[in-house]
């Protein structure tokens, strides 16, 4: 019972033009009730009790447990019925309105339906009541009583219909408002979180982009510094070139410092031929480190701007590690285009690794994750003492789309 009782909960009613609709009904109901009462001398409390209950149910409506939902509609029922039975409601049909209007914010489809009919079964069954007390001798009124009796049996269902329809037209377009309101609503969500990846994307790019250049910058810078240190007291001469190098080097490296200040917008700027920047960069190389690079590029004239910063930074990235870790006397770099993709290799003769040791740098993840945004394909094919070798595959395909996107 305790439990019964705690699941309970009303509402109040959600539309209250509706809620002063009835209560001008019942009001108008109540001001007939006292009218007959000037002409009977007696007040009609009864009557008018019933009506002020019935007005105060309206509003609240339970909400939850369909068991309460019945009981609420069935004591609406019971009062109108215990009206009809002392004989105050004459006023039928305004009172079974307002059980079809109140059904409607109750109950689903059915519901409303099994409400209306009991409701216009009830009200056949008081006609048919009022038909035996009040039924004239004379057989010419009794046509005109039958008459008015299904005028009034035929108004009352098509107002019942109507009210129902329009009852459940105003509820599917408060649901409908509803339905945009919480749309909109998940639209919001989604755009806030759509724009949260999209801030976390170009940090991402923003922390490639500085690995990626800055870095490829300060390591040259400090191989050119130690190559200096270790020639100062022999060769100073030569010493004095690799430091006017890493001069310009660390001009290079603020260059890349600004860049990445104006959120790298370098990708705006025209840029020279991909071929022509990793022959730069591949010189540069060679002339810091000693290494033996041999290089195979085709031209790359059809290579949209995306592509081409990502083959650019592979090499770069790669050079660096190669320097840094492999311990290598040669690299190979080939970069070769056919109808199909565009393939780059970079290969060394260094001592490699073990490809499941897990790295904390950037260089590994920043080159897949670049190859990944332009559809291309990333592998690498290392073990210890085995050199390693850098290959990524990007589809013909790739291109148009990007160029259509760009």
């Amino acid at each position: 019972m305790i439990f019964m009782i705690s699941s309970i909960k009303f509402i109040p009613n959600p539309f209250r033009f509706l809620l002063v609709t009835e209560w001008v009904m019942l009001a108008s109901c109540g001001s007939l009730a006292i009218v007959e009462a000037f002409q009977g001398h007696t007040i009609p409390v009864q009557h008018i009790s019933i009506l002020f209950v019935l007005g105060l149910m309206g509003l609240v409506l339970p909400s939850g447990s369909q068991f309460i939902k019945v009981v609420y509609t069935a004591i609406e029922i019971g009062l109108i019925f215990y009206g009809t039975v002392l004989g105050y409601l004459h006023i039928l049909p305004t009172l079974y309105l307002i059980v079809v209007m109140r059904s409607c914010f109750l109950f689903k489809s059915t519901g409303r339906w099994i409400v209306t009919g009991i409701v216009f079964i009830l009200f056949l069954s008081d006609q048919y009541k009022y038909m035996l007390r009040a039924i004239p001798e004379d057989p010419e009124q009794q046509i005109h009583f039958g008459m008015h009796i299904m005028a009034e049996t035929l108004v009352f269902g098509l107002g019942i219909f109507f009210v129902l329809q329009l009852t459940n037209k105003v509820l599917s377009e408060r649901q409908i408002r509803q339905k945009l309101a919480n749309a909109n609503e998940q639209l919001q969500k989604y755009a806030q979180t759509i724009e949260e990846l999209a801030i976390v994307q170009e940090r991402n790019r923003i922390a490639r982009d500085i690995h990626d250049s800055l870095g490829h910058a300060l390591t040259s810078l400090n191989i050119q510094m130690q190559t200096a240190v270790k020639l100062w007291d022999k060769e100073p001469v030569q010493a004095h070139s690799f430091l006017t190098q890493a001069q310009s080097l660390g001009k290079m490296a603020m260059q890349e410092v600004r860049k990445s200040v104006s959120t790298l917008r370098e990708d705006a700027r025209e840029e020279r031929p991909l071929e022509a920047r990793i022959e730069t960069l591949v010189d540069d190389y060679r002339k810091g480190t000693g290494l033996s690079i041999c290089t195979n590029i085709c031209s790359c004239d059809t290579v949209t701007k995306p592509v081409a910063k990502t083959i650019y930074r592979t090499v770069q990235e790669a050079l660096t590690n190669i320097f840094k870790y492999a311990e290598a006397t040669e690299v190979r770099i080939k970069l070769k285009t056919t109808s199909e993709e565009l393939c780059l290799t970079v290969e060394d003769n260094g001592k490699g690794f073990d490809p499941q040791q897990k790295s904390s740098g950037f260089g590994l993840r920043g080159m897949q994750e670049r190859t990944t945004s332009v559809n291309g394909q990333f592998q690498l094919t290392t073990a210890q003492g085995k050199g390693c070798r850098i290959k990524i595959k990007i589809p013909n395909e790739a291109h148009t789309v990007l160029s259509k996107a760009l």
